[in-house]
């Protein structure tokens, strides 16, 4: 049996009907594959809106939410090839998640069109609502943790280490490869980080508490923290070596030409 459902969405498409185990029975092929009936019925109707530029707002975080549940599908990814030691699978899977990240940036600039005094309008249907309260954020953040641990791990068994690694990278190609993407996706995640705080000066300012209840001074102090710090910190261990190298070889020419 079919129930039709009788209302009409928002574009005036009368709704074709649901099976009772839920499938959609109208519609094209793509519109039941996609369900874009459900889709373009998770944003506010035109007169449940604030302000117009609310649309743009729900759909720019709908559409980042959505990109991360990819990246959460693509770290999970990472770790699988990872634990069955192919570390070529796992840097192609992450190389996906750097693309996500420079996709919810451009995305997140969609709302820079959106004039401060607008913003506040829209601002009042989050109420207390703030980005820190994101699924798919706290899951990067959760997730990272695992994945570098499991990165970690897989080094350990492979007999290397991480400055080992990046001292003869032609040999470990595939290593290295797999630690800069992840270097990119630490990178990329703070650039949006970066941008969404920026986002929120512009449309509140430098010292007004954001979303919320978070002052920015807070959202600031969180550009400092990364992904995965001891990817940063191994380069300063390389620069520490390299300047070490060159006293001593300093030091070597100036004792061997002082002998003449």
């Amino acid at each position: 049996m079919t129930r039709q459902v009788t209302e009409k969405s928002e574009r005036g498409e009368a709704v074709q009907g649901e099976s009772a185990n839920g499938a959609r029975t109208g519609g094209t092929v793509y519109e039941r594959y996609l369900r874009t009936d459900d889709l373009l019925q998770l944003q506010k109707t035109e007169t449940e809106r604030l302000h117009p530029d609310e649309l743009t707002f729900q759909i720019v975080h709908q559409s980042i939410e959505l990109w991360w549940k990819v990246t959460a599908q693509q770290i999970a990814a990472a770790r699988a090839a990872l634990e069955a030691g192919g570390p070529g699978d796992a840097a192609r899977a992450l190389r996906r998640v750097v693309t996500q990240q420079e996709l919810a940036t451009q995305i997140l600039r969609q709302l820079e069109f959106v004039s401060p005094v607008d913003f506040l309008t829209i601002r009042a249907g989050l109420e207390d609502g703030s980005g820190m309260d994101s699924p798919g954020f706290r899951g990067i953040l959760r997730a990272a943790p695992e994945l570098w641990e499991t990165f970690m791990g897989a080094l350990f068994r492979a007999g290397l280490t991480l400055e080992t690694v990046y001292l003869d990278r032609r040999e470990h190609a595939d290593w290295y490869e797999l630690a800069e993407a992840l270097t990119d996706f630490d990178e990329r995640f703070h650039i949006f980080r970066a941008a969404h705080l920026k986002l929120a000066e512009r449309h509140l300012g430098l010292r007004t508490v954001g979303t919320g209840g978070t002052p920015m001074e807070l959202l600031e102090r969180t550009l400092h923290d990364l992904l995965f710090p001891d990817l940063w910190s191994m380069r300063e261990g390389l620069v520490a070596q390299a300047q070490a190298r060159q006293a001593a070889a300093g030091n070597e020419m100036a004792r061997v030409t002082g002998g003449h």
